[in-house]
């Protein structure tokens, strides 16, 4: 039995709408040297039951990191732009906002 063509088009984009991909879960991590928090995105994350913790982003993970310099007496910080983190998993230490990042990674500023 043959299919012609257009039908069987019609058919993967309604299988395809039918399978929607997985969305991503988002998550704010204030960090304690950071003016403001980190924002994170993930398919997967899963988070300690601790404060502060270790947590774990994986799947199309990617982490926005707030630029902040110091602009006056005590912590008052500046902001302007972010660093932006694309890797395939990653683990966000919550207290120190070190990154271990695993799988395809990128880096740039925004």
């Amino acid at each position: 039995m043959k299919i012609p063509l257009p039908v069987l088009a019609c058919a993967l984009v309604l299988s395809a709408q039918n399978n929607p991909a997985v969305e991503r879960k988002h998550i704010s991590v204030p960090i304690e040297n950071s003016a403001q928090p980190f924002g994170a995105a993930a398919s997967e994350i899963e988070r300690g039951s601790d404060y502060p913790s270790v947590i774990h982003l994986k799947g199309d993970v990617e982490v926005r990191m707030p630029v902040c310099i110091a602009a006056g007496p005590g912590a008052v910080q500046r902001c302007a732009g972010d660093i932006v983190l694309h890797a395939d998993e990653i683990d966000l230490h919550e207290q120190s906002g070190q990154i271990d990042a695993r799988g395809a990674v990128t880096v740039k500023r925004q």
